[in-house]
Protein backbone atom coordinates (compact mmCIF):
# COMPACT_ATOMS: atom_id res chain seq x y z
CA UNK A 1 0.00 0.00 0.00
CA UNK A 2 3.03 2.48 0.98
CA UNK A 3 5.79 3.48 -0.77
CA UNK A 4 9.12 1.99 0.33
CA UNK A 5 10.94 4.57 -0.84
CA UNK A 6 10.77 7.09 2.18
CA UNK A 7 12.66 6.18 4.52
CA UNK A 8 12.38 5.18 8.41
CA UNK A 9 13.06 8.45 9.54
CA UNK A 10 10.74 10.14 7.04
CA UNK A 11 7.95 8.25 7.99
CA UNK A 12 8.64 9.01 11.35
CA UNK A 13 8.97 12.76 11.02
CA UNK A 14 5.29 12.47 9.59
CA UNK A 15 3.61 11.16 12.87
CA UNK A 16 5.79 14.05 14.71
CA UNK A 17 4.28 16.39 12.14
CA UNK A 18 1.02 14.87 12.44
CA UNK A 19 0.99 15.97 15.94
CA UNK A 20 2.28 19.32 15.42
CA UNK A 21 -0.04 20.34 12.81
CA UNK A 22 -3.18 18.93 14.88
CA UNK A 23 -1.88 20.80 17.86
CA UNK A 24 -1.38 24.40 16.20
CA UNK A 25 -4.57 23.81 13.38
CA UNK A 26 -6.57 23.57 16.23
CA UNK A 27 -5.23 25.95 18.90
CA UNK A 28 -6.90 29.15 18.12
CA UNK A 29 -6.53 31.78 20.83
CA UNK A 30 -9.65 33.90 19.62
CA UNK A 31 -11.87 30.74 20.75
CA UNK A 32 -13.18 31.89 23.84
CA UNK A 33 -14.14 35.13 22.60
CA UNK A 34 -15.41 33.93 18.99
CA UNK A 35 -19.15 35.46 18.94
CA UNK A 36 -17.78 38.72 20.80
CA UNK A 37 -14.73 39.11 18.57
CA UNK A 38 -17.12 39.58 15.14
CA UNK A 39 -19.37 41.52 16.99
CA UNK A 40 -16.61 43.88 18.45
CA UNK A 41 -15.40 44.27 14.80
CA UNK A 42 -18.60 45.96 13.65
CA UNK A 43 -20.77 42.63 12.13
CA UNK A 44 -24.18 42.51 13.32
CA UNK A 45 -25.99 39.81 14.94
CA UNK A 46 -27.77 38.75 11.99
CA UNK A 47 -24.45 39.03 9.75
CA UNK A 48 -22.73 36.66 12.21
CA UNK A 49 -25.70 34.25 12.15
CA UNK A 50 -25.30 34.35 7.83
CA UNK A 51 -20.91 33.91 8.43
CA UNK A 52 -21.43 30.62 10.29
CA UNK A 53 -24.35 29.48 7.62
CA UNK A 54 -21.80 29.80 4.78
CA UNK A 55 -18.99 28.27 7.10
CA UNK A 56 -21.02 24.56 7.27
CA UNK A 57 -22.17 24.73 3.76
CA UNK A 58 -18.70 25.25 2.90
CA UNK A 59 -18.07 22.81 5.00
CA UNK A 60 -20.48 20.33 4.18
CA UNK A 61 -19.96 21.07 0.13
CA UNK A 62 -16.38 20.90 0.30
CA UNK A 63 -15.72 17.53 2.77
CA UNK A 64 -15.87 14.76 0.37
CA UNK A 65 -14.52 15.77 -2.84
CA UNK A 66 -11.39 16.84 -0.79
CA UNK A 67 -10.89 13.58 0.75
CA UNK A 68 -11.50 12.01 -2.93
CA UNK A 69 -8.74 14.64 -4.36
CA UNK A 70 -6.51 13.82 -1.22
CA UNK A 71 -6.45 9.97 -2.26
CA UNK A 72 -6.08 11.11 -6.23
CA UNK A 73 -3.34 13.57 -5.75
CA UNK A 74 -1.56 12.92 -2.76
CA UNK A 75 -2.22 13.79 1.07
CA UNK A 76 -0.01 16.42 1.67
CA UNK A 77 -0.96 18.53 -0.78
CA UNK A 78 -4.41 18.63 0.47
CA UNK A 79 -2.69 18.91 4.08
CA UNK A 80 -0.51 22.30 2.50
CA UNK A 81 -3.96 23.43 0.71
CA UNK A 82 -5.81 23.43 4.20
CA UNK A 83 -2.82 25.26 5.93
CA UNK A 84 -2.41 27.83 3.11
CA UNK A 85 -6.30 28.26 3.59
CA UNK A 86 -5.51 28.97 6.90
CA UNK A 87 -3.18 31.20 6.81
CA UNK A 88 -5.59 33.30 4.58
CA UNK A 89 -8.61 33.39 6.68
CA UNK A 90 -6.71 34.99 9.32
CA UNK A 91 -5.04 37.72 7.19
CA UNK A 92 -8.06 38.72 6.06
CA UNK A 93 -9.26 39.70 9.34
CA UNK A 94 -6.29 40.98 10.58
CA UNK A 95 -5.91 43.53 8.10
CA UNK A 96 -9.58 44.10 8.16
CA UNK A 97 -11.22 47.65 9.30
CA UNK A 98 -12.75 47.63 12.42
CA UNK A 99 -16.32 49.34 12.44
CA UNK A 100 -19.69 48.55 10.54
CA UNK A 101 -18.75 48.35 6.57
CA UNK A 102 -19.63 46.64 3.44
CA UNK A 103 -16.04 45.69 2.98
CA UNK A 104 -16.08 44.39 6.24
CA UNK A 105 -18.81 41.72 5.57
CA UNK A 106 -17.33 40.98 2.64
CA UNK A 107 -14.01 40.31 4.37
CA UNK A 108 -15.48 38.06 6.93
CA UNK A 109 -17.60 36.38 4.37
CA UNK A 110 -14.34 35.59 2.37
CA UNK A 111 -12.47 34.41 5.63
CA UNK A 112 -15.32 31.84 6.56
CA UNK A 113 -15.32 30.52 2.71
CA UNK A 114 -11.47 30.20 2.86
CA UNK A 115 -11.72 28.47 7.13
CA UNK A 116 -14.50 25.79 5.76
CA UNK A 117 -12.15 25.05 2.46
CA UNK A 118 -9.22 24.61 5.11
CA UNK A 119 -11.44 22.64 7.91
CA UNK A 120 -12.75 20.36 4.38
CA UNK A 121 -8.93 19.45 3.13
CA UNK A 122 -7.45 18.75 6.29
CA UNK A 123 -10.25 16.20 7.78
CA UNK A 124 -9.06 12.78 6.89
CA UNK A 125 -6.05 13.75 4.78
CA UNK A 126 -3.79 14.61 7.70
CA UNK A 127 -5.07 11.70 9.60
CA UNK A 128 -4.78 9.05 6.77
CA UNK A 129 -0.62 10.50 6.03
CA UNK A 130 -0.26 9.21 9.39
CA UNK A 131 -1.72 5.97 9.50
CA UNK A 132 -0.14 5.16 5.91
CA UNK A 133 3.20 6.54 7.71
CA UNK A 134 2.77 4.33 10.55
CA UNK A 135 1.70 1.14 7.96
CA UNK A 136 4.46 1.64 6.56
CA UNK A 137 6.69 0.87 9.31
CA UNK A 138 5.11 -1.70 10.23
CA UNK A 139 3.65 -0.56 13.33
CA UNK A 140 -0.63 -0.24 12.57
CA UNK A 141 -1.24 -1.41 16.08
CA UNK A 142 0.32 1.56 17.35
CA UNK A 143 -2.51 3.85 15.82
CA UNK A 144 -4.41 4.14 19.33
CA UNK A 145 -1.20 5.23 21.16
CA UNK A 146 -0.83 7.52 18.33
CA UNK A 147 -3.84 8.82 19.14
CA UNK A 148 -3.93 9.07 22.31
CA UNK A 149 -0.67 10.98 22.45
CA UNK A 150 -1.97 13.47 19.63
CA UNK A 151 -5.24 14.06 21.79
CA UNK A 152 -3.54 14.68 25.29
CA UNK A 153 -1.02 16.75 23.33
CA UNK A 154 -4.07 18.63 21.54
CA UNK A 155 -5.91 18.87 24.88
CA UNK A 156 -3.22 20.47 26.70
CA UNK A 157 -2.44 22.99 23.57
CA UNK A 158 -6.54 23.91 23.86
CA UNK A 159 -6.18 24.81 27.60
CA UNK A 160 -3.35 27.36 26.45
CA UNK A 161 -4.92 29.13 23.98
CA UNK A 162 -7.98 29.48 25.85
CA UNK A 163 -6.23 31.03 28.78
CA UNK A 164 -4.00 33.17 26.54
CA UNK A 165 -6.82 34.21 24.18
CA UNK A 166 -9.17 35.40 26.68
CA UNK A 167 -6.65 37.01 28.46
CA UNK A 168 -5.41 38.86 25.61
CA UNK A 169 -8.54 39.85 24.36
CA UNK A 170 -9.40 42.18 27.87
CA UNK A 171 -7.09 45.51 27.37
CA UNK A 172 -7.03 46.25 31.06
CA UNK A 173 -5.17 43.02 31.62
CA UNK A 174 -2.68 43.39 28.34
CA UNK A 175 -1.90 46.93 29.29
CA UNK A 176 -1.67 46.45 32.80
CA UNK A 177 1.04 43.43 32.14
CA UNK A 178 2.91 46.23 29.48
CA UNK A 179 3.06 49.10 31.87
CA UNK A 180 4.35 46.75 34.37
CA UNK A 181 7.60 46.53 31.77
CA UNK A 182 7.11 50.22 30.30
CA UNK A 183 4.77 52.48 31.77
CA UNK A 184 5.07 54.26 28.14
CA UNK A 185 3.72 50.95 26.82
CA UNK A 186 -0.09 50.46 25.77
CA UNK A 187 -1.82 49.19 23.30
CA UNK A 188 -5.26 51.01 21.45
CA UNK A 189 -8.54 49.03 22.33
CA UNK A 190 -8.66 48.39 18.48
CA UNK A 191 -5.07 46.58 18.37
CA UNK A 192 -5.94 44.20 21.62
CA UNK A 193 -9.65 42.90 19.53
CA UNK A 194 -7.07 42.06 16.69
CA UNK A 195 -4.47 40.62 19.11
CA UNK A 196 -6.28 36.75 19.62
CA UNK A 197 -6.16 36.58 15.74
CA UNK A 198 -2.85 37.92 15.39
CA UNK A 199 -1.31 35.10 17.45
CA UNK A 200 -3.32 32.67 15.80
CA UNK A 201 -1.77 33.79 12.18
CA UNK A 202 1.62 33.49 14.27
CA UNK A 203 1.08 30.18 14.58
CA UNK A 204 -0.57 28.99 11.18
CA UNK A 205 2.39 29.79 9.78
CA UNK A 206 3.92 26.98 12.06
CA UNK A 207 0.72 24.41 10.46
CA UNK A 208 2.24 25.72 7.08
CA UNK A 209 5.46 24.45 8.04
CA UNK A 210 4.61 21.59 9.40
CA UNK A 211 2.47 20.79 6.35
CA UNK A 212 5.23 21.45 3.93
CA UNK A 213 7.80 19.13 6.09
CA UNK A 214 5.69 16.05 5.58
CA UNK A 215 6.23 13.40 3.03
CA UNK A 216 3.86 11.96 0.62
CA UNK A 217 3.42 7.92 0.35
CA UNK A 218 2.61 6.27 -3.04
CA UNK A 219 -0.60 4.38 -2.81
CA UNK A 220 -2.21 1.54 -5.09
CA UNK A 221 -6.40 1.01 -5.17
CA UNK A 222 -6.81 -1.46 -2.52
CA UNK A 223 -7.61 -4.96 -3.10
CA UNK A 224 -10.82 -4.39 -0.78
CA UNK A 225 -12.24 -2.34 -3.23
CA UNK A 226 -13.59 -4.07 -6.43
CA UNK A 227 -13.26 -1.51 -8.93
CA UNK A 228 -11.83 -0.11 -11.64
CA UNK A 229 -8.44 1.21 -11.37
CA UNK A 230 -8.04 5.20 -12.00
CA UNK A 231 -5.59 5.59 -13.20
CA UNK A 232 -5.85 9.48 -15.18
CA UNK A 233 -5.82 12.01 -13.76
CA UNK A 234 -9.09 13.65 -15.14
CA UNK A 235 -11.58 16.15 -13.55
CA UNK A 236 -14.35 12.86 -13.01
CA UNK A 237 -11.80 11.08 -11.06
CA UNK A 238 -12.68 12.15 -7.52
CA UNK A 239 -16.07 11.87 -8.62
CA UNK A 240 -15.42 7.99 -9.62
CA UNK A 241 -13.50 8.08 -5.86
CA UNK A 242 -17.00 9.30 -4.19
CA UNK A 243 -18.89 6.87 -5.83
CA UNK A 244 -16.56 4.10 -5.65
CA UNK A 245 -15.83 4.61 -1.70
CA UNK A 246 -19.48 5.30 -1.14
CA UNK A 247 -20.58 1.81 -2.70
CA UNK A 248 -17.82 0.38 -0.05
CA UNK A 249 -18.86 1.73 2.83
CA UNK A 250 -22.68 1.12 2.30
CA UNK A 251 -21.79 -2.55 1.75
CA UNK A 252 -19.79 -2.71 4.68
CA UNK A 253 -21.78 -2.88 7.35
CA UNK A 254 -19.63 -1.98 10.31
CA UNK A 255 -18.06 1.05 8.67
CA UNK A 256 -21.12 2.23 8.31
CA UNK A 257 -22.70 1.78 11.53
CA UNK A 258 -19.99 3.12 13.39
CA UNK A 259 -19.99 6.62 10.86
CA UNK A 260 -23.84 6.60 11.76
CA UNK A 261 -23.01 5.70 15.77
CA UNK A 262 -20.29 8.98 15.30
CA UNK A 263 -23.17 10.96 13.75
CA UNK A 264 -25.61 10.30 16.44
CA UNK A 265 -23.26 10.55 19.24
CA UNK A 266 -21.58 14.13 18.50
CA UNK A 267 -24.45 15.57 17.07
CA UNK A 268 -26.40 16.07 20.32
CA UNK A 269 -23.00 16.59 22.16
CA UNK A 270 -21.72 19.49 19.42
CA UNK A 271 -25.28 20.81 19.64
CA UNK A 272 -25.21 21.68 23.62
CA UNK A 273 -21.41 22.78 23.23
CA UNK A 274 -22.61 25.64 21.06
CA UNK A 275 -25.17 26.59 23.75
CA UNK A 276 -23.00 25.33 26.88
CA UNK A 277 -22.20 29.53 27.51
CA UNK A 278 -26.45 29.76 27.71
CA UNK A 279 -26.13 27.18 29.44
CA UNK A 280 -23.32 28.20 32.14
CA UNK A 281 -25.04 31.49 32.78
CA UNK A 282 -28.64 29.53 33.57
CA UNK A 283 -26.73 28.05 36.00
CA UNK A 284 -25.20 31.04 37.97
CA UNK A 285 -21.45 30.41 36.96
CA UNK A 286 -19.81 34.06 36.63
CA UNK A 287 -18.72 34.93 32.88
CA UNK A 288 -14.98 35.28 33.81
CA UNK A 289 -15.04 31.91 34.77
CA UNK A 290 -16.40 31.10 31.20
CA UNK A 291 -13.01 30.68 29.75
CA UNK A 292 -11.68 29.07 32.86
CA UNK A 293 -14.38 26.25 32.41
CA UNK A 294 -13.56 25.51 28.76
CA UNK A 295 -10.12 25.38 29.59
CA UNK A 296 -10.75 22.57 32.05
CA UNK A 297 -13.21 20.64 29.66
CA UNK A 298 -9.78 20.44 27.32
CA UNK A 299 -8.51 19.25 29.73
CA UNK A 300 -10.74 15.98 30.10
CA UNK A 301 -9.66 15.04 27.13
CA UNK A 302 -6.60 14.13 28.43
CA UNK A 303 -8.44 11.19 30.15
CA UNK A 304 -10.78 10.89 27.94
CA UNK A 305 -8.18 9.38 25.49
CA UNK A 306 -6.78 7.36 27.64
CA UNK A 307 -10.10 5.85 28.35
CA UNK A 308 -11.12 5.55 24.66
CA UNK A 309 -7.76 3.80 24.12
CA UNK A 310 -8.44 1.26 26.72
CA UNK A 311 -11.91 1.14 24.99
CA UNK A 312 -11.07 0.46 21.70
CA UNK A 313 -8.23 -2.04 22.52
CA UNK A 314 -9.99 -4.07 25.27
CA UNK A 315 -13.63 -3.95 24.35
CA UNK A 316 -15.95 -4.40 21.37
CA UNK A 317 -17.11 -1.73 19.38
CA UNK A 318 -21.21 -2.18 20.59
CA UNK A 319 -19.93 -2.69 24.17
CA UNK A 320 -18.09 1.12 23.42
CA UNK A 321 -20.95 2.52 21.71
CA UNK A 322 -23.56 1.67 24.35
CA UNK A 323 -21.10 3.11 27.10
CA UNK A 324 -20.31 6.60 25.14
CA UNK A 325 -24.32 6.49 24.80
CA UNK A 326 -25.00 5.49 28.39
CA UNK A 327 -22.40 8.33 29.39
CA UNK A 328 -23.98 10.87 26.78
CA UNK A 329 -27.73 10.23 27.82
CA UNK A 330 -26.59 10.61 31.69
CA UNK A 331 -25.08 14.08 31.07
CA UNK A 332 -27.97 14.74 29.23
CA UNK A 333 -30.64 14.08 31.64
CA UNK A 334 -28.44 16.06 34.83
CA UNK A 335 -28.29 19.13 32.61
CA UNK A 336 -31.99 19.47 32.51
CA UNK A 337 -32.18 19.94 36.01
CA UNK A 338 -30.04 23.18 35.71
CA UNK A 339 -28.25 22.71 39.15
CA UNK A 340 -26.68 26.07 39.91
CA UNK A 341 -22.87 25.63 39.99
CA UNK A 342 -22.93 22.03 40.53
CA UNK A 343 -24.60 21.53 37.58
CA UNK A 344 -21.65 22.27 35.43
CA UNK A 345 -20.31 18.60 36.23
CA UNK A 346 -22.74 17.16 33.73
CA UNK A 347 -21.55 19.24 31.05
CA UNK A 348 -18.84 17.43 30.83
CA UNK A 349 -20.43 14.25 29.31
CA UNK A 350 -21.55 16.52 26.10
CA UNK A 351 -17.76 17.72 25.73
CA UNK A 352 -16.17 14.61 25.72
CA UNK A 353 -18.71 12.61 23.22
CA UNK A 354 -16.54 15.14 20.62
CA UNK A 355 -13.11 13.79 21.67
CA UNK A 356 -14.25 9.95 21.93
CA UNK A 357 -16.25 9.94 19.57
CA UNK A 358 -13.46 11.36 17.24
CA UNK A 359 -10.72 8.94 18.58
CA UNK A 360 -12.81 5.80 18.07
CA UNK A 361 -14.17 6.69 14.54
CA UNK A 362 -10.37 7.27 13.72
CA UNK A 363 -9.62 4.23 15.12
CA UNK A 364 -12.55 1.58 13.34
CA UNK A 365 -12.26 3.18 10.09
CA UNK A 366 -8.39 3.41 9.18
CA UNK A 367 -8.05 -0.22 10.47
CA UNK A 368 -11.04 -1.36 8.24
CA UNK A 369 -10.18 0.94 4.86
CA UNK A 370 -7.29 0.59 2.67
CA UNK A 371 -4.53 3.18 1.95
CA UNK A 372 -6.34 3.92 -1.70
CA UNK A 373 -9.32 5.03 -0.12
CA UNK A 374 -8.64 6.02 3.42
CA UNK A 375 -9.52 9.69 3.02
CA UNK A 376 -12.36 9.48 0.83
CA UNK A 377 -14.04 7.18 3.52
CA UNK A 378 -12.96 9.47 6.78
CA UNK A 379 -14.30 12.22 4.70
CA UNK A 380 -17.63 10.83 4.51
CA UNK A 381 -16.85 10.52 8.21
CA UNK A 382 -16.51 14.36 8.59
CA UNK A 383 -19.70 14.92 6.23
CA UNK A 384 -21.98 13.18 8.48
CA UNK A 385 -20.86 14.64 11.82
CA UNK A 386 -21.49 18.34 10.42
CA UNK A 387 -24.54 17.24 8.88
CA UNK A 388 -25.65 15.50 11.83
CA UNK A 389 -24.87 19.04 13.43
CA UNK A 390 -27.28 20.92 11.27
CA UNK A 391 -29.92 18.52 11.06
CA UNK A 392 -29.95 18.96 15.20
CA UNK A 393 -29.23 22.89 14.92
CA UNK A 394 -32.52 23.13 12.92
CA UNK A 395 -34.77 20.91 14.66
CA UNK A 396 -33.10 22.87 18.08
CA UNK A 397 -34.22 26.57 16.43
CA UNK A 398 -37.60 25.05 15.53
CA UNK A 399 -38.54 23.85 18.69
CA UNK A 400 -37.24 27.22 20.65
CA UNK A 401 -39.54 28.55 18.08
CA UNK A 402 -42.47 26.27 19.43
CA UNK A 403 -41.68 26.67 22.95
CA UNK A 404 -41.86 30.55 22.50
CA UNK A 405 -44.99 30.88 20.96
CA UNK A 406 -46.59 28.15 23.97
CA UNK A 407 -45.35 30.42 26.67
CA UNK A 408 -45.45 33.64 25.33
CA UNK A 409 -47.97 35.39 27.39
CA UNK A 410 -47.74 32.84 30.38
CA UNK A 411 -43.94 32.97 31.81
CA UNK A 412 -43.39 36.57 32.54
CA UNK A 413 -40.98 38.19 30.20
CA UNK A 414 -38.24 38.43 32.73
CA UNK A 415 -38.16 34.80 32.73
CA UNK A 416 -39.01 33.66 29.09
CA UNK A 417 -35.53 33.77 27.95
CA UNK A 418 -34.71 30.63 30.63
CA UNK A 419 -37.73 29.25 30.49
CA UNK A 420 -37.64 28.73 26.61
CA UNK A 421 -33.94 27.26 26.89
CA UNK A 422 -33.96 24.75 30.08
CA UNK A 423 -37.36 24.04 27.90
CA UNK A 424 -35.37 23.11 24.56
CA UNK A 425 -32.57 21.79 27.57
CA UNK A 426 -35.00 19.19 28.61
CA UNK A 427 -35.60 17.79 24.93
CA UNK A 428 -31.97 16.70 24.50
CA UNK A 429 -32.48 13.16 26.05
CA UNK A 430 -35.70 12.41 24.11
CA UNK A 431 -33.89 13.10 21.03
CA UNK A 432 -30.85 11.45 21.40
CA UNK A 433 -32.92 8.65 22.51
CA UNK A 434 -34.95 8.51 19.62
CA UNK A 435 -31.47 8.48 17.16
CA UNK A 436 -30.32 5.58 19.45
CA UNK A 437 -33.79 3.20 18.65
CA UNK A 438 -32.72 4.18 14.98
CA UNK A 439 -29.62 3.38 14.60
CA UNK A 440 -29.43 0.16 17.11
CA UNK A 441 -32.81 -0.60 14.34
CA UNK A 442 -30.61 -0.42 12.00
CA UNK A 443 -27.72 -2.55 13.12
CA UNK A 444 -30.25 -5.61 13.89
CA UNK A 445 -31.96 -5.41 10.03
CA UNK A 446 -28.37 -6.07 9.11
CA UNK A 447 -27.85 -8.51 12.42
CA UNK A 448 -25.47 -11.01 10.34
CA UNK A 449 -23.20 -8.66 8.87
CA UNK A 450 -22.61 -6.94 12.17
CA UNK A 451 -22.74 -9.02 15.11
CA UNK A 452 -19.75 -11.23 13.39
CA UNK A 453 -18.19 -8.26 13.08
CA UNK A 454 -18.52 -6.27 16.43
CA UNK A 455 -17.71 -9.62 18.05
CA UNK A 456 -14.30 -9.99 16.65
CA UNK A 457 -13.17 -6.98 17.12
Amino acid sequence: MASSKLSAAQLEGNLRRFIIFRLFYSARFYYPVFTVLFLDYGLTLEQFAILNIVWAMTIVLAEVPSGALADIFGRKRLVVFAAIMMVVELALIVFAPIGASPILFMLFLANRICSGLSEAAASGADEALAYDSLKALGREDDWSRILQRTTQVVSIGFFMTMILGAFAYDPNMVNGLLAGIDPQWQLSNNFVIRLPVILTLLTSFIVLGAALGFHDIDIKEGESFDSQELTGKSLLDPFRKILVAAKWTINHRFVLFVILAALILDSVGRQFAVLASEYYRVIDIPVSWFGFIGAGMSLVGMVNAIFSRYLVTNRSPLFNFLTLSFLLMTGLIGLGFAIPYYGVIFAVGAFAMMGMVQFQSSYYINKEVDSAHRATVLSFRGLALNLGLGFASLLYTSYVALLRIQQEGIVPEEELRDAIFLGALRGFPIYFLLLLLIVLLLGRASIKTLGSALSKR
